[in-house]
This record gives C-alpha cells, structure tokens and sequence, in this order.
C-alpha cells in the first residue's frame, strides 16, 4: 500500500481536498501533548518525526551563515561577483538566499536556522557555527565583533524569549567576552566556530585575535598547490604562504580545513590527482578536513569571458569522477572530506557538472569497483545503538615541520566505522616556540569529537556520544602528553564545551583549557 506524502495535497473518498500533516506539524502537536502530560515521552517518535536526519548525525548541529557583501582583497578569475552579495558567493545558494532574506543580519539568520532546526526534530543545544562570505581576516574589527557579538546574543536568547537585543555596549570585545561567558550555560551553546580566510593573513597577531573571538577552526582557501596556476587565476599568492599559514595554524591548536579546486586553467587531470597525494605526503600541508570544489563556470566571473573566447574548457562528469576517486584514494583516515561539490543551483553554470549529488555518485562508484574511501566522513557512526565492546582504540602518527600529530580513534575495524577520535599535537621543543604564552609547555588537544545521533546535553542512550569514548580518549592523551615531556595539556575548545572540560578538571586560561600534569 502507497501512503500518501506529507504536506501534498490529496481528496478524500468524498472528493473533499485534504492534506496530510507535515512531519513539523506532527512533532509540534507530539511536544504539545508532551508538554500538557497527556503523551509520555516517545524516543523512537521523535527519532522518526525528524526531517533530514543527517543533519545533526555527526553529533552537532550545523548553522551556516554569511557575512555583509563586503569587498575581497583577491581578484581571482573563478570568483563570480554578484551585485549585493559576498565575493564568490550567489544569491540563490541556499545559505546566501537565507541570509539575504534576513538582510546578513547575524543575530535573524541564527535565530531562524535555530527554528528551523528545532521545527524539523534536530537538537540544537550543540552548535557548529561556519561563518562564510568572504574573507574574514580582511574585514575591519569592528565588524568582526558586532557580528560575533550578534550570533552569541542570538544562541544566548534563543528560547529564554528575550530577543530584544537592547543591551547596550561600550567595549565591544569585553561585550563579547561576556556573551561567550554566558553561552556556556546557554541552552544553545556553541561547540565550534569556523571562519574563512586566506592564507596570506595568517599573522601572529591574527592568530591571537581569532582566539580573543573564539574561532575553533580555520578554513582556508588553498584551491591549489602549484604557484603557476595560482598565478593564472589571479590568486595573487604562492604556496609558500599556504606552508607558514599551516603551521601557525596548527600550532595554536587551530583545526584547519582546505578548500581544493581541481580543474583550474593550467593544470591538467593528472596533476590534479597528483596534488591530492602531495597534501598528505610530507610535512608541508597534512590538512584535517577538505572542502573540494570543482572548478566550474559561473556568471559574473572573469573565467566566464575567457571560457567564451574558447581559452578554457572544463572536464566531462566521467572526466570529474576518474579525478575524484584518485583524489579520495589519496586521503588517509585521519582527514574529513566535507564536501566535493558546491551547492550552486544549475542556473549560474555556464560550465562544468551539474551533478549535485556527487558524493552519493563517488559512493555507487565504491561499491560498483570494490573500492572504499577511508576518509573520517565516510567511517562514521550515524544512526544506530553502539556496542562499545565492538571498539577498539587506533592510532596514526605523522609528523608536520614544528611537531608530530597523534590521530587517536576508536573503530569498528570489522564495519571499518569510526565513533570518536581526537587530535592531540605534541609540539617541538615542547611548546616553548609557541605563539601564545599560555601555549608553551603544552600539548594540544586540537580536535575531540563523538558520532552518532546528537544527544542533547545531559541526556542518555547507548549512542557514542554516552558510552564513555570521549573521556576514555581524553585519558589516554594526557598519559601520552605526561609521559612526553610537557607539563600541561592545552584544549582548544569551544565555548560550549568549557564545562565538560572543567568538570573534567582543567581550567580556563586565555581562552584555552589547561590541565597541568603533578
């Protein structure tokens, strides 16, 4: 038997039109009866009533948002520029459409996600927040923290009913030092904060003032490894400065994430393929996570002239996916590819794939040629209960130019799924070259995170998130780091994990948690 959909419009036997209720409205009437005590509380209900699960099935619960239509310092070929919006972005992405409905006002398109979040059956007491739009390192202070202070007010507010954003302010960043004080106890807390940047501006004062706003992850737009495609595109940079910008990064604790552009003018499918092999095999790059972008044409960009005049042309979908498997086959298990396609609506594409998809067609593509991807993403625990004695704990030492890294996770090695790791950096010279005096003497926790369906705060469940693998990870780094030499461990955390941390027994110095060894 075929049930109709929710939401479409049908007729019942009289020919009386009728519409069956959306999963939102069903959760809506459920938590109202909840509330009233009329429903007991139903787990397995709300499991099914919620919308595109997938959403909060890495454990957090994603709120992109962009930045004002402020000018970019690059001039490079593949960016569109379209009227009122942020350098490389268009207004009919899903993202940039929600922040221009809410005019990029920070404080309206948090609020909003929230809601909807919330409406659709999602947790949302753990927030990743990814700032886009630009280059963030280049926008003027001021504006960098009125629109931190806009996005802390509207997690602080949400739910409490004060949204009237009246308080007033006269030094903006104690304001926002204070915002991040009460966000720790908020009931939408924030666990991560992501900006974009460019490499070139990675300096040791840019290092410390993105600690002062709370920025947890960087990502950075590399979109290549060879400077003379770089210099074809207008990129106005060398890889050199992707090097030092690495290292800077890494070694205050930063997570990093690298946007990569195969099929840029110069360069060909092989040395594409090739450049994915070089990240990971030597000291010089070794991202967390990547963002991988194919090269397409776009309106409003200046390769959109060029690929007119006959000057470019772009790779067939078969062409794309030959240099996407040898790509992924090159990323090793400690690295998360976040995307491999740019959710841009078909509309704006002159040239390139329209295959939005990507990743679902990479993955027919695994099983058709007996191939797997190892990347963190596609190892993960989703939906599911989890037996911990099925785990065991795994780790992978590499070495980058300033110290060595420590992947250490536990994994299904059987079903190859992967239910928490963390990221522990043990510096050279043990810290003491370290930007940040609190940083000297320290390891560095750089990453800790659990699978599994996002579990609210102070909830239970045989999800991996509550059977313990978080703190039995965090035990063993601090043996690893006692034993190494450094007299304390450094956690860059986000703000709306200091608490489990302190309960944990470290402390709040600069904006790190410490823990100093006896």
């Amino acid at each position: 038997m075929q049930y109709p959909k929710d939401g479409v419009r049908h007729t019942d036997t009289r020919g009386v039109a009728m519409r069956m209720p959306t999963k939102a409205e069903i959760l809506a009437l459920y938590r109202e009866l909840v509330e009233e005590g009329v429903e007991p509380v139903n787990v397995l209900a709300e499991r099914a009533l919620r919308k595109l699960k997938t959403k909060s099935n890495s454990g957090i619960a994603v709120v992109s948002l962009l930045t004002k239509p402020f000018p970019c310092p690059g001039r490079c070929t593949y960016c569109p520029t379209e009227e009122n919006m942020p350098k490389s972005y268009l207004s009919k992405e899903p993202a940039a459409a929600r922040a221009l409905m809410n005019d990029f006002d920070p404080y309206l398109q948090i609020t909003n996600r929230l809601k909807a979040l919330e409406m659709n059956g999602h947790p949302i007491d753990k927030i990743e927040m990814i700032v886009i739009g630009g280059t963030w390192s280049f926008y003027h202070p001021v504006y960098q923290e009125e629109f931190l202070i806009g996005c802390y007010r509207a997690c602080n507010d949400y739910g409490t009913g004060d949204d009237s954003r009246t308080e007033k302010y006269m030094d903006r960043l104690a304001y926002l030092l204070l915002l991040q004080d009460r966000n720790e106890r908020a009931k939408s807390r924030i666990i991560g904060l992501s900006i974009e940047t460019r490499p070139d501006y990675i300096t040791d004062f840019e290092i410390e003032r993105l600690r002062a706003l709370g920025v947890t992850k960087a990502e950075i737009g590399v979109q290549h490894l060879d400077d003379d495609v770089l210099k074809l595109t207008k990129r106005d940079m060398k890889i050199e400065r992707v090097k030092t910008a690495t290292e800077k990064l890494r070694n205050a604790g930063f997570k990093m994430v690298y946007h990569m552009m195969p099929n840029l003018p110069g360069s060909t499918k092989e040395r594409d393929i090739a450049m994915f092999g070089e990240l990971f095999s030597g000291e010089d790059f070794q991202p967390d996570m990547l963002k991988i972008y194919p090269c397409m044409v776009l309106e409003h960009s200046e390769l959109y002239e060029t690929w007119k005049k006959g000057d470019f042309t772009v790779w067939s979908d078969e062409e794309l996916i030959e240099v996407m498997r040898g790509a992924k086959k090159f990323v090793p298990p400690y690295v998360r590819i976040l995307r491999v396609y740019r959710d841009i609506p078909a509309s704006y594409i002159k040239a390139g794939s329209t295959i939005s998809n990507l990743r679902q067609v990479m993955d027919e593509d695994m099983k058709k040629n007996g191939w797997h991807c190892h990347c963190i993403r596609c190892r993960e625990i989703r939906e599911g209960e989890v037996n911990a004695d099925d785990f065991t704990l795994s780790r992978i030492e590499y070495r980058t130019k300033t110290g060595t890294e420590l992947f250490l996770s536990w994994e299904n090695t059987k079903k190859r799924k992967l239910a928490a790791f963390t990221r522990l950096r043990l510096p050279d010279n043990n810290g003491n070259d370290a930007i940040l005096p609190v940083l000297r003497g320290a390891a560095l926790i750089r990453e800790l995170h659990t699978y599994g369906r996002h579990t609210p705060i102070g909830g239970a469940g045989e999800q991996s998130q509550h059977v313990g693998f978080g703190r039995r990870l965090l035990a063993e780094v601090e043996h690893i780091a006692k034993d190494a030499g450094y007299t304390k461990l450094a956690v860059i955390s986000g703000i709306g994990v200091r608490e489990y941390y302190r309960k944990l027994g470290y402390r709040l110095e600069g904006t790190y948690m410490v823990k100093y060894f006896q």
